[in-house]
């Protein structure tokens, strides 16, 4: 385990292969990993109260917490944007997401605005931003936005750019779709600093945002470890495996453990 922060695999790397809550607990369980992501397109379903409950159940058996919820707002769910289109019905989703949040005692809520694309209004951006922090904000939780390529947000300038427009927010750090863009990650993370409240780990060739590759697969992995440690990151950061696993290349377990291979003596 890396010192300072947590490692923690996510659910959605095992939704392609058809796995249930009570088979991804245990499958993460039997790796070196601290804890779980979970993955939100609807409060009402995959934080639903049943499902909840049942997480509770499955982290006291396989003493392995919740460590992160990402909320993810992609176009097919959003066809008319979301932050831009309905920022109303995005803060009541982190609303909900931010209830359950601080339930689990987390401080952070990451969310995903694969809906806003680059052509959207920057401004009715912020100010959706602006609202969903503030309905996080009142649950004690914050909220940290995912940048990535073809988005309104598709680089680290532009989630800088975001923060000082939305103070309170913060930057979910995805390596791969830094790779994507044409940046180096480790520098990201240094730039970022204490705006940093959250990393996905993965790899990408650039301009392929969605390939979602085991981390360190084409990338040497050891300079963005050593960076988070660098800027004294005490987050959670989680394997974003989804696109390996979904392509049918490998499956979630592999794909995690191929990430963990090349984390070395960092684990």
């Amino acid at each position: 385990m890396a010192s300072g922060w947590q490692l923690a695999d996510s659910d959605w790397n095992h939704w392609p292969d058809g796995l249930r809550d009570d088979e991804i607990w245990p499958l993460a369980a039997g790796l070196e990993v601290s804890g779980v992501e979970v993955g939100v397109y609807a409060a009402t379903d995959e934080l639903s109260a049943d499902r909840v409950a049942r997480r509770q159940s499955l982290v006291a058996a396989h003493r392995l917490p919740v460590l992160a919820v990402l909320l993810s707002l992609p176009a097919q769910r959003w066809p008319g944007g979301a932050f831009t289109g309905r920022p109303d019905a995005v803060a009541a989703e982190v609303r909900s997401c931010a209830s359950v949040c601080r339930r689990w005692g987390l401080r952070t809520l990451g969310v995903w605005p694969g809906a806003d694309p680059s052509t959207a209004s920057w401004d009715s951006f912020v100010t959706g931003v602006r609202q969903a922090r503030d309905a996080a904000d009142e649950l004690g939780v914050r909220l940290a936005v995912e940048y990535k390529p073809g988005t309104m947000v598709p680089d680290a300038a532009a989630a800088l750019e975001l923060v000082r427009a939305a103070p309170g927010t913060g930057v979910l750090l995805d390596t791969g779709h830094a790779y994507a863009a044409g940046e180096d990650p480790a520098d990201v993370v240094r730039r970022l600093g204490d705006r940093l409240w959250h990393v996905h780990l993965g790899d990408a060739a650039p301009g392929r945002e969605d390939d979602d590759l085991p981390l360190g697969r084409l990338h040497d992995a050891r300079p963005v470890l050593a960076a988070l440690d660098a800027v004294g990151f005490t987050g959670v950061a989680a394997f974003d495996l989804y696109g390996a696993v979904s392509d049918g290349g490998q499956t979630g377990r592999q794909a995690v453990a191929e990430s963990l291979a090349h984390l070395g003596n960092r684990r």
